[in-house]
């Protein structure tokens, strides 16, 4: 969620009271007498963020008092970024970004962050030398500083191997404006290739993180190691080979390989030989290779081969011309052709997107119980006035809280006690997912989809979301019922906006015997998850039940909930299992979700999936009544 907090920079002391400076700002901000000094020394600097305008009053009167200047600036602060940032900095991104789509173009985002080299010593602040920056580059280019030590770079127009020239410049540049020996981490992004809005852009961002001890070179600082990790340890490693000048290189054909690989041209690479296979597979930067691993399902005997190959980097047999393989793979699945539609796809959707403000089948209560919910002046007698409204839900809610799933000693006659014997955070939750009733029930969709059917799955999903997690307090209290209701919302946007496409998709799913998700990544460039997380942040919602839609199929692709993502997915597969007939019957758990949650639960294993299923599904025999919710 957002809110404004205030930013105090120090601008420049004016009189000769240095020692009184720093002594004031070393006990007010709790900071070291070194940095107090190199802020005095080299402004401008940040002071604080705060939201406390009485500390914005204590402060100015005190530089007064010095003779000081210093300046306040509204930042956003927003959970879904790593970074507070100001108002007008993100409204040029996102300006730029939207020039980007009318050009049809590609625009590169990177985000910088510097640290000394050696540190004992004091950083010196990047605030108001973007201009410094900025001259070594071209006038399209922009430079956006984050704070004393993050920077976002956008350049416009520019594609994958922009980068190459890119990156190294803007090393080179940092350091010789600060004149400082530097540890430099990026992250770089292509828009619309890898997301179509600026929050989305940040998450991939995190996932790419290098650092460089010199221009293009990655450094060997293994204390690093620990802070570039992300969830499964999949980000990007210190250890990895060098790539020579290609700093982000990899072989264009072995890039479109395997890191575009989706739907039946994926099946068709993964029935390769396993030695040829890895002899392409080799050749991408280690993260890649395991990113690749987790495409494949948990039960797939490539698993354990490839894994054991990317550990000890095994070199390929001799013989094989790899590269003539994967032209012709490239050639008779038409891949080339269908990127290119991918593409047109991806940038249609992104327009679409862009212009949604809601889906007009959500009904209003859904978001007010969260728009309430993030108020922290609301009470519990708000809550309950905005679900009594509607009465539909007013009877579903109760039905659920006084089901067997819950086991209440008691029988609940209101909201009110129901938000007393659960808590406000359940309440919510539940609130929110039961609201979304009545979109599944929303006429138009074609056909393609039993909008009862989708509804029993989402229901049957939160339910075994909710057991999963029923000794996993912190996890629950994520949001995992709201997530697995909302889980496979992304559906009704194909189905408003592509039903030819999508119908097909659906028809060769059940022809192939595909995941549904895996066949619309490869049409769309998206699957429904990265849709329904799309439209949940458009909505406003947390970042946890952002990101638990949105990767619910890639688990490990969420930054800063991996654990919810696997719940939602892994609920949903086992959903399938249960039921009779599904729209999503060829759902299969990867060795993505086993990674994240061999986390989760001690001593999770392929094996103790199959007590998980036989549980789960006593346990909607045990609460069949609550399907009378439907």
């Amino acid at each position: 969620m957002k809110k404004i907090v205030y930013r105090i920079i120090f601008k420049k002391l004016y009189s000769k009271k240095a020692d009184d400076f720093i002594g004031y700002i070393t006990s007010e901000f709790d900071f070291s007498k070194k940095k107090s000094g190199n802020i005095l020394n080299f402004p401008p600097a940040i002071l604080c963020d705060t939201s406390s305008k009485s500390t914005i009053k204590a402060v100015l009167k005190n530089m007064k008092a010095m003779d000081a200047r210093v300046s306040i600036r509204k930042v956003i602060k927003d959970e879904r970024l790593p970074f507070c940032i100001d108002q007008w900095q993100l409204k040029w991104i996102c300006k730029i970004l939207n020039m980007t789509l009318r050009a049809g173009g590609d625009t590169a985002l990177l985000y910088v962050i510097v640290h000394p080299e050696n540190k004992d010593d004091e950083l010196i602040s990047l605030v108001g030398r973007e201009n410094d920056i900025e001259n070594e580059f071209r006038e399209s280019d922009s430079v956006y500083v984050i704070d004393d030590n993050k920077i976002l770079f956008v350049g416009f127009t520019t594609d994958e191997t922009g980068l190459q020239i890119l990156v190294p410049k803007i090393i080179k540049n940092i350091r010789n404006i600060l004149q400082q020996n530097l540890l430099v981490k990026i992250g770089e992004a292509i828009f619309p290739r890898d997301g179509y809005s600026f929050y989305e852009l940040i998450f991939v961002i995190q996932k790419r993180f290098g650092v460089y001890d010199g221009p293009g070179e990655k450094s060997e600082f293994p204390a690093l190691k620990k802070e570039l990790s992300g969830p499964a340890g999949l980000a990007k490693s210190v250890e990895e080979p060098k790539l020579d000048n290609k700093f982000f290189g990899k072989s264009s054909i072995y890039n479109k390989v395997f890191n575009e690989a989706r739907g039946l041209f994926f099946q068709e690479l993964i029935t390769l030989d396993p030695e040829l296979l890895w002899d392409g597979l080799r050749r991408l930067p280690i993260t890649d290779q395991k990113l690749f691993c987790l495409r494949l399902s948990h039960d797939s005997p490539l698993t354990n081969i490839l894994s054991e190959k990317i550990k000890t980097q095994e070199i390929a047999g001799q013989g094989i011309d790899i590269e003539k393989e994967m032209e012709s793979l490239i050639s008779r699945m038409d891949v080339d052709r269908k990127l290119i539609k991918r593409k047109k796809n991806k940038i249609s959707i992104i327009a679409k997107l862009h212009r949604l403000e809601v889906l007009s089948n959500v009904p209003s209560v859904a978001l007010e119980v969260y728009s309430v919910a993030m108020d922290p002046k609301s009470e519990i007698d708000d809550i309950q006035e905005i679900i009594q409204l509607d009465q539909v839900m007013t009877l579903m809610l109760l039905k659920l809280v006084n089901s067997p799933f819950y086991g209440l000693s008691q029988k609940v006659n209101s909201v009110k006690e129901a938000v007393i014997m659960l808590g406000v955070d359940e309440i919510i939750n539940i609130a929110f997912g039961l609201s979304l009733s009545e979109s599944f029930k929303a006429p138009g969709l074609g056909g393609l989809i039993e909008p009862r059917e989708l509804w029993e799955h989402s229901v049957r999903t939160a339910l075994i979301g909710k057991y999963l997690c029923r000794e996993k307090k912190k996890l629950a209290d994520k949001g995992v019922f709201a997530a697995c209701i909302l889980h496979d919302f992304g559906k009704f946007f194909f189905i408003e906006n592509f039903p030819d496409e999508y119908r097909r998709v659906i028809e060769l799913s059940e022809e192939k015997k595909l995941p549904v998700y895996d066949l619309e990544e490869e049409v769309f460039g998206y699957d429904h998850g990265a849709i329904g997380g799309m439209i949940a942040e458009k909505w406003n919602l947390p970042e946890s039940l952002v990101q638990a839609v949105w990767f619910h199929h890639h688990p490990s692709s969420a930054a800063n909930h991996p654990d919810l993502a696997a719940i939602t997915g892994f609920a949903s597969y086992l959903s399938n299992l249960d039921e009779s007939k599904s729209l999503s019957n060829f759902s299969v758990l990867l060795k993505d979700h086993l990674a994240i949650l061999q986390l989760i639960f001690d001593g999770f294993t392929i094996q103790s999936i199959e007590k998980i299923v036989e549980n789960s599904k006593e346990f909607l025999r045990e609460n069949t009544d609550v399907f009378s919710l439907l």
